[in-house]
């Protein structure tokens, strides 16, 4: 007869944390699935006197630049699927669309703006709206309504319609071909997601200010895996809250390169955030992701 086994384990997901609120997760069946495709190469800083860099440009090196990766390193991109166009949150979309051409899903009344600027054949863009599910060949999609962090507007800095900084602002440091509406449009139109795979594992994505309202949306959704915005104004307290209120057993953040500007160890965060879950009673816990390192999410049975 054959030994009982000790343990068995089922994937449901491989993903990683590229930059900001990019991932990439290979889906069950193996398509590839990446969200607000972005990256920034700190080389294009080389050799800059700190002096010599503009207000904008020291921003960008300090909280967006990184080393160690490049488009060439994704493993693919059939689906592309974008909260908001930003460029923090879309500056690969055309790279990623010329190298695999997959299917590019974006907020609608940002889709033409996005095949005009990135030169992409509108065929390959599907606008999607909120409150609409969307059933593809490898995954079903929820689309919520969201909005964007207000930061900015709160301490004045917003911009005018008037201001022809818009047509660039935001854009141009992050490689987006300018002049383009993607500024103002990001402002404008988020969209939250739930993404079902075809084994039934659910995927929330939440990014901006609209935390509540969007979980009144997925309240019976019940996700797996949540992936939501760390605005960098929440304790850990705050965040471990939104964890226990979305009610999924795992959750990794989005957005979190914030914490460069204040030189936040998050490690260390997310070590407090678990330790709030547990003196809760919540089996839930939060998760730093090691940027480019894959991660297997699964369901295992161990034998104690």
């Amino acid at each position: 007869m054959q030994p009982y086994l000790s343990s068995i384990s089922s994937t449901a997901l491989r993903i990683r944390w590229i930059s900001v609120q990019c991932y990439e997760m290979v889906l069950p069946g193996g398509k590839v699935l990446v969200t607000d495709p972005f990256y920034l190469d700190a080389a294009k800083f080389d050799g800059i006197p700190e002096e010599n860099l503009t207000r904008n440009q020291k921003m960008e090196k300090d909280i967006y630049a990184q080393r160690g990766f490049s488009v060439d390193d994704f493993t693919g991109a059939d689906y592309i699927l974008v909260n908001h166009v930003h460029g923090d949150h879309s500056n690969l979309i055309g790279q990623l669309w010329n190298r695999f051409y997959g299917r590019v899903l974006v907020p609608a009344y940002c889709a033409e703006e996005v095949a005009r600027t990135f030169d992409i054949p509108y065929a390959a863009i599907y606008p999607l709206y909120p409150g609409n599910t969307y059933y593809f060949d490898d995954f079903t999609l929820k689309v919520y309504p969201g909005a964007h962090d207000n930061r900015a507007f709160r301490e004045g800095k917003f911009q005018r319609p008037s201001d022809p900084r818009c047509l660039y602002d935001g854009s141009e440091g992050f490689g987006i071909p300018c002049p383009s509406r993607f500024g103002p449009l990001g402002s404008m139109f988020n969209l939250n997601y739930l993404i079902e795979t075809k084994n039934n594992f659910r995927i929330d994505f939440q990014a901006g200010r609209d935390y509540s309202e969007h979980v009144e949306h997925v309240r019976e959704e019940k996700p797996n895996l949540m992936l939501c915005h760390r605005i960098r104004s929440y304790d850990a307290e705050k965040f471990a809250g939104m964890i226990e209120e979305m009610g999924a057993q795992l959750c990794m953040p989005l957005h979190h390169n914030n914490a460069r500007a204040k030189n936040e160890d998050l490690n260390e965060y997310f070590g407090k955030v678990n330790e709030i879950l547990q003196s809760h009673g919540s089996t839930a816990r939060g998760f730093n992701p090691e940027p480019y390192r894959w991660y297997q999410v699964q369901t295992s049975l161990v034998a104690e």
